[in-house]
């Protein structure tokens, strides 16, 4: 069985400024078509798609993850 890694990240909502949190677990080993991360939990006031995009609930942005 692979190992599995847990990360957190905090981000900011890009309208209204609303912080919150998100929790993933990520596979070592990754089986061909499987997904290398799983989203486990996300903050109050964040809602995520089948596809792990997150969006405000609030105003509806939706939070851009990277550099920039």
């Amino acid at each position: 069985m692979a190992k599995r890694h847990v990360y957190a990240m905090r981000f900011r909502c890009p309208k209204c400024h609303k912080a919150g949190s998100a929790k993933w677990e990520e596979y070592s080993r990754v089986a061909h078509g499987e997904p290398m991360s799983v989203l486990k939990t996300i903050s109050d006031g964040f809602r995520a798609n089948p596809q792990e995009e997150i969006t405000c609930t609030a105003c509806s942005a939706r939070v851009v993850f990277g550099h920039g």
